[in-house]
């Protein structure tokens, strides 16, 4: 084993190695090489830690360095340090030759270097800028790619003192040199490989499979993102992927205002056509990193103010019009430059926020910093720039009418609508002004994403397009996921969520409200995660998106190709994504009303009741506009408070048949101004319907228990939703849902083989089965 390593290296050395300028003899010769013992450093050394922790493994019959799985954080790259005496007479271009393991399809070794263009972190992190071969194609072969570095400083400012880091799919590295003379054969190696490509996943017809990823900050990073795109397509197609997202930033776009530069989507763009990929552009103009120099805390910007400290964050203001002209100068621009191109999936908005979401700012400094620097952002109230300002004061006088009537309602002291502007929860005057302030500040979100999409199908008046939307529905962030979906199925367009993880009951208590209200108002959606996903997250994600009917379903690269048994666990179960269509005879009142008043601790109650059987959630607006007409049995377990209005039309509910389960620990259900004469009316209903009620808080086993037994008994349900509740109803991380044809749909997300309608469920897996009602 160990002979044939040397002879190979021996080959690849002498390929590179000729004449060199005397300034750089110091440099010649400098290598690294794993042995059958112990690494072999001239001049090199492999470092360990951060991210890039490595163990040393036999791959291809050659000892090698790879990635060592299972670090926090993830260990994904290789890094190197050159000894002092090999770089300090450096001047002009390096290259490096490195031998890798090819043992996947799809992919590409990349190399970053220490440069000499400037202190920044690109700058530390320089991509190479040009490279041949480097591809990983499936061959299960030692490859060689070389890599030109044209600015090396070496100053070992990256991660651990190195001077550059290797990075890939999963990298398996058997030695480098260093050289200052272009290889003989880089031409030959700049040829990638032709590739069979046998697909490994089908999803269902009209489904979408997104991958994200590769997306530059700036213009002199397309080079490599879009070689690494390239490289990864064969692994994209084996899999079944149908699009690829992008960020598509104002400021790549628009350098100097009016006059746009789209060079560096054209570069994406020739790619997807090559390779027949749809493109899922993902417009992003207000975020910090969004924005261009010329806009940037200049006259007209104006970014987010919070009420906790009145300090202005580099996210621009909903409310600012001036960004508003910029936001639809852009949409047209883009359709006009891109709309019949025929390679757009989905124009995904994201329309304010750190990320894009439609959500207000929630989070702390990270890559969203990339461009300007640290800004000021937390969780919280963003609403006391001058623009919020007026907007709420207009907002309440079209509410009330008038002043003495908004006085009247809120008990101020104020003398004029002059005195009010947006406040905190411990300074408003009464329930019904934190309310007001919080229906105002979610329904400036609401509308503006209703602005942006109308904008958008203005402009491209055919294809799909989606709200791209994220978190957990607090009132600070804004956002009104039923709503959402009501205002994207106006323009024939849908949402996406993005939110998800590895756990499949956090998973669908993040994700519900979007495919209950989806599915009320006829939007599409799509499920996206928040970060970093597991080998069983991988396939919950599948199972969660199938068991809602999920027309979307998106990835980040490394989610499924950043690890072996990721990629193992997609390629077994992602055929499983088809549009199936869930039948959902049981809601679960969404308390919006509650969570204003109180904060978001609403899912805590719903996650544990996923384990006993599928349901809906059911907002106040969902049933302003009719929701429970949809459903045969509610769910009352958390939250007494709500508009009379909604307790109205839950009563009418009851009294013309439905079936209503009540937590009376949650409390006597009453308004906001406290009318409780609406709790006798629907818990103790007249006319065709009945009310079952639980002695005891909604949150507990004994609850699950008494609602999995009286709606497996409930005559007011199908036989099948009483096949799913008695079939499912215990926790045991398995999980079932009821579909059309009286079928259920099972994930058994444990270790362990489980017997389920008379067959067995394999650990981790997703299973149709009949449903044997009762």
């Amino acid at each position: 084993m160990r002979a044939l390593g040397m002879i190979a290296s021996a080959t690849l050395f002498a390929t590179i190695a000729g004449c060199v300028g005397a300034q750089a003899r110091t440099l010649e010769g400098a290598a690294w090489s794993a042995t059958t013992t112990r690494p072999k450093s001239t001049g090199i050394r492999i470092l360990d830690g951060a991210d890039g922790y490595h163990l040393l493994v036999t791959k291809g019959k050659s000892r090698c360095a790879a990635n060592k799985p299972g670090t926090t954080p993830a260990s994904t790259y290789l890094y190197f340090a050159i000894d002092g005496a090999r770089k300090a007479a450096v001047r002009g271009a390096v290259y490096v030759a490195v031998e890798y393991y090819d043992d996947s399809l799809g992919g590409m070794v990349t190399l970053e270097y220490d440069s000499k263009d400037g202190d920044s972190i690109p700058a530390r992190y320089r991509h190479a800028e040009a490279r041949a071969g480097g591809w990983t194609l499936g061959a299960h072969a030692w490859r060689t790619a070389y890599f030109e570095l044209r600015q090396p400083r070496f100053g070992g400012r990256q991660n651990l003192g190195a001077d550059f880091r290797l990075s890939g799919t999963r990298l398996y590295i058997r030695s480098l040199r260093l050289t200052t003379k272009r290889p003989a054969d880089w031409a030959k190696r700049s040829v990638m490989p032709r590739v069979h490509i046998t697909p490994k996943v089908k999803i269902g017809s009209g489904g979408q499979l997104i991958i994200g990823g590769f997306d530059p900050a700036r213009a002199s990073d397309v080079p490599s993102m879009t070689a690494a795109l390239e490289a990864m397509v064969p692994g994209l197609k084996s899999i079944g992927v149908t699009s690829h997202e992008g960020y598509v930033r104002w400021n790549l776009c628009e350098p100097e205002e009016g006059t746009y530069d789209w060079s560096v989507y054209d570069a994406f763009v020739r790619i997807y056509k090559a390779h027949g990929l749809k493109w899922v552009p993902f417009l992003i103009i207000g975020s910090a990193y969004s924005l261009p120099d010329w806009y940037y805390k200049k006259p007209g910007s104006q970014g987010y103010v919070c009420l906790e400290h009145g300090q202005e964050s580099d996210v621009d203001s909903l409310w600012n019009p001036v960004l508003k002209k910029h936001v639809a100068r852009f949409i047209k621009a883009f359709c006009e430059r891109y709309r019949d191109q025929g390679v757009i999936e989905t124009i995904l908005l994201g329309v304010t926020g750190n990320y894009g979401e439609a959500i207000y700012v929630v989070t702390g400094n990270d890559w969203t910093a990339d461009i300007h620097g640290p800004y000021h952002t937390h969780p919280g109230y963003w609403a006391g720039d001058p623009y919020a300002i007026e907007s709420f004061r207009a907002w309440l006088i079209h509410k009330y009418g008038g002043f003495d009537r908004l006085r009247d309602a809120w008990g101020t002291g104020a003398g004029s609508i002059g005195e009010i502007r947006p406040f905190l929860k411990q300074n408003a005057p009464n329930e019904r002004a934190w309310l007001d302030m919080c229906d105002w500040y979610i329904g400036s979100m609401t509308e503006w994403s209703r602005w942006w999409l109308q904008e958008t199908r203005r402009h491209f008046p055919k294809g799909d397009i989606q709200l791209c939307t994220g978190g957990h529905a607090p009132s600070e962030h804004g956002s009104d996921f039923g709503m959402q979906c009501k205002i994207a199925a106006e323009i024939g367009g849908g949402v996406r969520i993005t939110n998800e993880a590895s756990d499949y009951a956090s998973n669908y208590a993040v994700t519900r409200w979007v495919a209950s209200a989806a599915r009320q108002y006829g939007a599409r959606y799509s499920f996206e995660p928040a970060g970093d996903v597991n080998a069983q997250g991988v396939v919950v994600r599948v199972y969660n998106a199938t068991a809602s009917g999920a027309n979307g379903l998106h990835y980040y690269f490394p989610n499924i190709f950043g690890a072996d048994a990721n990629r193992a666990s997609f390629e077994k179960w992602g055929s499983e994504f088809r549009q199936r269509k869930p039948v959902v005879e049981i809601a679960v009142y969404y308390p919006q009303t509650h969570v204003k008043l109180n904060g978001n601790d609403f899912l805590d109650y719903v996650r544990p009741l996923r384990e006993r059987f599928d349901y809906e959630y059911m907002s106040d607006g969902q049933i302003l506009d009719g929701g429970l007409k949809r459903v045969k049995a509610l769910i009352l377990m958390h939250g007494s408070i709500s508009e009379a209005a909604v307790w109205s039309r839950i009563a009418e509910w009851v009294e013309a048949g439905g079936l209503l389960l009540y937590a009376d620990g949650m409390g006597r259900l009453r308004s906001v101004e406290g009318d409780d004469s609406w709790h006798d009316r629907i818990v103790r209903p007249q006319g065709k319907g009945r009310s079952v009620v639980f002695k005891g808080l909604g949150n507990t086993g004994d609850f699950r228990d008494f609602a999995a037994k009286t709606l497996a008994d409930a005559p007011e349900l199908s036989a099948g939703t009483r096949a799913m509740v008695t079939e499912d109803g215990r926790d045991d991380r398995v999980f079932a849902t009821l579909l059309e044809g009286n079928r259920l749909l099972w994930l058994n997300a444990t270790d362990q083989p489980v017997a389920r309608s008379g067959r067995i469920l394999p650990p981790w897996s997703i299973v149709e089965t009949p449903a044997t009602g009762n």
